[in-house]
């Protein structure tokens, strides 16, 4: 979507209308209407009740996890999860113990053995990982997390646009219910054609990191011209699904031409 001549024109408009700036925290003098069109449909994509949009990608995880989490605590993740997810852990004070990539029986015993200690626990995964292209099993996921009344955070940073008939993420491609993940995060910068963050879910959990997140609260909102990109992006992805298909064909085509 990068170069993509409806998402050049929405962010020119946009500098035209509100200039390149918001020069301020969306909480001061900051907000745009763009911004919460973004998180509204950001949503409504997604299936959920809300969005936030943080001015990036890492700041986003990093933040969010931080932020929600601390010492009486305990996240779980992957071992090839992103490093903004590592540095949330380790800002959040909480025991933080990664397990074996997509072993989800090593999790499951994980959370046997330490989930009682723990007063709350955040599972973290990747809707795809980014070295090596492959899923995890989200069903699977699911159940353990509701077995072990833990919360679930998937990173969707790339699979946002790629997994799914439609595009929308890791939950379409098993047919799983969006609400039953507790946090929905996404980079901005990869199939949306901008900069930033966001974190979907409910909007009491929404609501909470608007008034609370020190990474949103005290920081800039995101420029007209990448809202305003962002946007057009998820609209035209939204319009044009056998993009995806597209993008589907010329994958298999490049791992076959690989071998």
């Amino acid at each position: 979507m990068s170069g993509d001549p409806d998402v050049s024109r929405a962010a020119i408009k946009a500098i035209e209308t509100y200039g390149t700036s918001v020069s301020a925290s969306r909480l001061v003098s900051g907000e745009r209407p763009f911004h919460r069109e973004l998180e509204q449909e950001i949503a409504g994509w997604i299936g959920v009740e809300d969005s936030i949009v943080f001015v990036g990608g890492f700041v986003t995880n990093e933040d969010t996890i931080g932020h929600l989490l601390g010492p009486d605590d305990l996240v779980v993740y992957d071992s090839l999860i992103h490093a903004s997810v590592q540095q949330g852990a380790l800002l959040s004070g909480a025991r933080a113990h990664p397990f074996p990539h997509n072993n989800l029986d090593a999790l499951d015993n994980i959370l046997q053995r330490q989930r009682k200690q723990a007063r709350r626990t955040l599972i973290v995964v990747e809707g795809i990982y980014s070295m090596d292209g492959d899923i995890p099993d989200l069903p699977r996921l699911i159940e353990m997390k509701e077995r072990h009344a833990a919360l679930l955070m998937v990173d969707e940073a790339h699979s946002l646009g790629v997994l799914g008939k439609t595009g929308r993420g890791i939950a379409e491609h098993f047919g799983a219910d969006p609400k039953a993940v507790d946090l929905w995060m996404g980079t901005l910068s990869k199939s949306l054609a901008s900069c930033g963050g966001y974190i979907a879910g409910s909007s009491d959990l929404v609501n909470y990191l608007r008034r609370t997140a020190p990474g949103f609260v005290y920081s800039v909102g995101i420029s007209p011209a990448n809202g305003a990109a962002a946007l057009a992006a998820l609209r035209k992805i939204a319009k044009t699904p056998e993009r995806v298909e597209t993008l589907r064909q010329r994958t298999r085509l490049f791992h076959t031409l690989a071998r």
